[in-house]
């Protein structure tokens, strides 16, 4: 794959019997680690220009770890088994414990193309938050117009 992609995030946050759908579609750029690792990063848009979020993927078999820096600092991971994870969300507003378990992890690797698939729940200590679903699909730019 070459190093200018266009990520497409899209996903369904399932709140109180209610949907809420959320897509997102950035510029990044793409490299594979010498240990295997699917690395994208890619700027999160934001009203104000001046306080974007710097975030970082990565992918493999088993995991899809995000690190997000800027207005809103966390990192979030995602393992491909039952266990729940702990991050610190940290926000203008304080900072938050939050628990992640995802039931459901699949990842697709073609030429031109990387697709993660998962669904799982969000926690803040022991209050449910969010049942969730994602797809995060990174594919080559080559091709494709320069402004999105």
């Amino acid at each position: 794959m070459t190093e200018d992609v266009l990520v497409t995030i899209s996903g369904k946050h399932l709140i109180g019997g209610e949907s809420e759908d959320v897509e997102l579609l950035v510029p990044g750029t793409y490299r594979r680690t010498d240990d295997g690792i699917h690395e994208i990063v890619y700027e999160e848009p934001t009203e104000e220009e001046s306080f974007g979020t710097k975030n970082t993927l990565r992918i493999d078999d088993s995991s899809m770890r995000i690190e997000k820096r800027g207005v809103c600092t966390a990192e979030l991971c995602f393992l491909n088994s039952a266990e729940r994870t702990l991050c610190n969300y940290r926000t203008p507003y304080g900072t938050f414990l939050i628990g992640i378990s995802t039931s459901d992890f699949r990842v697709t690797v073609t030429e031109n193309c990387i697709t993660a698939e998962l669904i799982y729940a969000m926690d803040v200590g022991d209050a449910f938050l969010k049942d969730c679903e994602m797809k995060v699909e990174v594919r080559a730019r080559e091709g494709m117009p320069d402004e999105i």
